[in-house]
């Protein structure tokens, strides 16, 4: 027959056992959180660089046609 202090012991050892189980579970679920916020910040990055080329290439292309429009113009008023 197990004695008192032996039943405390054991129950303890499960206690602990379970509660460093549950450490590492959460320990586990923090670093795939980290993962998904890591992902959404290079993601949302992603978006801002793509939504800036996209603006500068617009930018390009306005100048370009201005240019081209005068030049159009010049020759048409050379005729």
């Amino acid at each position: 027959m197990l004695h008192y202090s032996d039943i405390y012991k054991i129950s303890n050892y499960k206690i602990n056992m379970d509660s460093m189980a549950k450490i590492s579970d959460l320990k586990e679920k923090i670093r795939e959180l980290q993962n998904y916020l890591e992902d959404f910040i290079n993601s949302d990055q992603a978006k801002k660089n793509k939504i800036a080329n996209l603006e500068s290439e617009i930018r390009d292309i306005k100048k370009n046609m201005n240019k081209y429009l005068d030049d159009i113009e010049e020759i048409i008023d050379q005729k």
